[in-house]
């Protein structure tokens, strides 16, 4: 075993290691968080009077002006459309991921 007479030298080389990759940890998830982005869109037919937030069956929707995203979830797109059109209003325009409503389902959505 390795003995260190100098303690103060051991403990800064010590907090040295530690603290590198300590620094970097927070830096991970950050390009996994960006590649997520959004999971669903709604494009509502008047604009909201100022941003807000809902949380909805899990989902965290971010809406502002005539626009609303959420992240993802594995519900069904037309339950979450009616979800967030009874907070927000009428919706113009849905998509969960890269599938959109169509008119018939919006109607329901609306509804």
């Amino acid at each position: 075993m390795t003995r260190f007479k100098n303690r103060p030298a051991a403990s800064a080389i010590l907090a040295a290691t530690l603290a590198v990759p300590g620094a970097f940890a927070g830096l991970a998830p950050a390009p996994a968080l960006a590649a997520q982005g959004s999971f669903y869109q709604a494009q509502l037919a008047a604009p909201l009077k100022a941003p807000r937030k809902e949380v909805l069956n899990g989902i965290l929707w971010n809406c502002a002006d005539s626009s609303c995203s959420g992240s993802k979830g594995g519900s069904r797109a037309l339950l979450e459309c009616q979800r967030l059109s009874q907070k927000v209003g009428t919706i113009v325009s849905f998509a969960k991921g890269d599938e959109a409503l169509d008119e018939s389902a919006l109607a329901r959505c609306n509804g």
